[in-house]
């Protein structure tokens, strides 16, 4: 069983997932991000299967570990990135054109949780096939499982900025604007 401090059983889920990413980067106790998804909600972020019942082209936040990022070649040589997050509930498909790369390409690249906003888009039958085209990445919710799993089970949420436009959270940060947000990846058992 794993312990803090060795104090005895840890009884916080944020806490037992942080350990359980640093000594084995496996997870026994369930998915990481069911420890934090009080705090996920509390800000705005649905999870996988709530996709189902919002409607297309509404605006949304959304967070999960990554499992691919692919970037084929496409006929206009522009660069489109496909993205697969996933979360306790299911997988969820992301897709960022060139305009939202500016601001977010290097979290996508080298973020292992990723959180983030835009739009609901639907094709086919009943509108089955889902994916999220992406506006911008959320800073403050984007980065290594270990070190989010940290500040919750610290008790320190990741500060939120105030709500703008209906979601959480105004636009790019300074630091997202000029690149700077990421950290080196960890190797997770989801990929």
């Amino acid at each position: 069983m794993a312990e803090r401090h060795g104090s005895g059983p840890v009884s916080d889920p944020a806490v037992r997932a942080y350990n359980e990413a640093l000594s084995m980067s496996v997870f026994c106790h369930g998915h990481p991000l069911a420890a934090i998804r009080p705090v996920l909600a509390a800000q705005g972020v649905v999870m996988a299967r709530d996709l189902r019942r919002i409607p297309s082209g509404r605006k949304v936040r959304i967070t999960g570990l990554l499992v691919i990022v692919h970037m084929p070649p496409t006929k206009s040589g522009k660069r489109v990135i496909f993205i697969t997050l996933e979360d306790e509930t299911g997988l969820i498909d992301v897709v960022a054109f060139p305009k939202a790369q500016t601001h977010s390409a290097r979290a996508i690249l080298t973020s292992e949780v990723q959180t983030i906003e835009g739009r609901l888009h639907r094709q086919g039958k009943d509108g089955i096939s889902k994916s999220i085209i992406l506006e911008r990445v959320v800073p403050h919710l984007t980065g290594s499982l270990a070190e989010i799993l940290k500040k919750m089970s610290h008790g320190t949420t990741p500060s939120a900025p105030p709500s703008v436009g209906g979601i959480h959270g105004p636009g790019p940060s300074p630091r997202e604007k000029w690149g700077s947000r990421g950290t080196p990846m960890h190797a997770s058992p989801y990929r």
